[in-house]
């Protein structure tokens, strides 16, 4: 079978609509802009030919041969997430509230994380996890140059643990692994590498997340499912099937419609969001609840005296600062880790050594009022990983340009010396 053959679910015109799409070009750039650190109309007067999301909060699409924003400073600073434009509609279908524990089961590269975050406030608490170390170890990066607050990034099977999280969740995210049809476009590894055979090796692999991932859901939960394929097999049909397992469960409408969305015909509140129709990849969202009172988790804060005045000093009093395997860490609330492999527990503040060094993180937490502006040529020099003189007294400062935190630097006799992170340097263009 090949994959024209794989869309006899849908209408004819609707089919070859879809298949017209995919051959073309992917030229859809989509950003979401984290407001902590720049207005949506300072973004815009910055940037004026921009595109509103027609349905998400501060995300904007825009020309990349116009604006590269990929490389520029804004995004290293955590001013924007780079994210397709189909794939926040899951954070903006789920409608995540402040006090709410989610948890995001196949979560890496983190937007949809970093998307639920942002619409949070930083408020709550989320699980970030991801079964793959090196892809938990990449999105963790996310997290931290974000700047975001309330994530815990994690790398577990929940196959052996979720025994342990049983009721423990108010929403949960399942993007689930798919053979990646909506992905064609612009990869043509995708393309060759599809085939009805990994279509239905998925759907079984999709199944048994379902499972755990409902477990762990509370009672009057939320959980969202979402691929980015448009095998029916991957979508209503594993959902189907999942029913089947638990007829109690509730299809659940999104709160807004579009001539957008193409309602599946088997579950009609599920949404293929095709090419075609919706600006973006592609995505297949369907949002589920399991019956019950929803019961939230009270918010709990665990207590540190020992670092009492660094606490103060950066305004972390009333979070929940904790130690961890030789880190120090604060999370808007307290979860307990006790069976979960962590990589980030909210944001890192230092790590215990001889001395201890603030970490990157919270200078991209904080606002500017905790910093040092810089001139232009001594940010120049901080990105290009030099040093340069700064008349303080001895200690550590976060050090800022343009009202936007860039991170620590040491100062030892006038001489601030660098701590951005090696990874990061680069001789920066400040036109771009």
């Amino acid at each position: 079978m090949d994959f024209r053959a794989s869309l006899d679910y849908l209408p004819n015109d609707e089919a070859d609509k879809l298949i017209a799409a995919m051959e073309n070009e992917a030229v859809s750039h989509c950003l979401l802009l984290n407001t902590k650190k720049l207005s949506d109309a300072e973004f815009v007067k910055r940037y004026p030919n921009v595109r509103k999301h027609p349905f998400v909060e501060h995300a904007y699409y825009y020309n990349k041969e116009e604006y590269d924003f990929g490389k520029n400073i804004f995004y290293d600073n955590g001013v924007f997430s780079i994210q397709d434009a189909s794939a926040m509609m899951v954070p903006f279908f789920l409608q995540p509230e402040e006090d709410d524990v989610i948890l995001d089961y196949c979560a890496a590269p983190g937007g949809k994380s970093i998307g639920c975050s942002l619409a949070m406030n930083d408020k709550g608490c989320i699980i970030s996890n991801d079964i793959s170390y090196p892809r938990a170890k990449a999105m963790s990066q996310n997290v931290e140059r974000m700047g975001r607050g309330n994530i815990i990034v994690a790398s577990n099977d929940f196959v052996f643990s979720y025994v342990h999280f049983q009721n423990t969740f108010d929403k949960i995210i399942v993007d689930a692994p798919c053979s990646g049809s909506a992905m064609m476009r612009k990869n043509d590894l995708a393309k060759a590498d599809w085939s009805p055979e990994k279509v239905k090796r998925n759907s079984r692999k999709q199944l048994d997340i379902l499972e755990n991932a409902y477990a762990m859901l509370k009672e009057g939960g939320t959980l969202i499912y979402s691929t980015c394929s448009f095998s029916i097999e991957e979508d209503e049909g594993t959902l189907l099937s999942f029913q089947v397992r638990h007829p109690e469960l509730e299809f659940v409408m999104p709160h807004v419609d579009s001539p957008m969305f193409y309602h599946g015909e088997k579950i009609p509140e599920s949404i293929y969001l095709f090419p075609h129709r919706f600006e973006g990849e592609g995505q297949f969202i369907c949002m589920l609840r399991k019956p019950g009172e929803l019961r939230k988790t009270k918010r709990t804060t665990q207590v540190n005296d020992r670092y009492k005045l660094f606490i103060n000093d950066f305004g972390l009093e009333g979070r929940s600062n904790e130690m961890m395997r030789s880190k120090f860490y604060s999370l808007y609330q307290h979860f307990d880790v006790t069976h979960l492999n962590i990589l980030r527990y909210g944001v890192k503040l230092f790590e215990m050594r001889d001395i201890y060094i603030p970490d990157h993180h919270l200078a991209h937490f904080l606002t500017p009022n905790y910093s040092i502006p810089l001139s232009l040529e001594d940010a120049r020099a901080y990105i290009r990983g030099e040093t340069f003189p700064l008349e303080r007294p001895d200690g550590f400062y976060i050090i800022a340009y343009d009202s936007h935190n860039l991170g620590f630097v040491k100062v030892t006799q006038g001489i601030a010396k660098n701590h951005y992170p090696k990874g990061l340097r680069r001789d920066w263009d400040p036109n771009k």
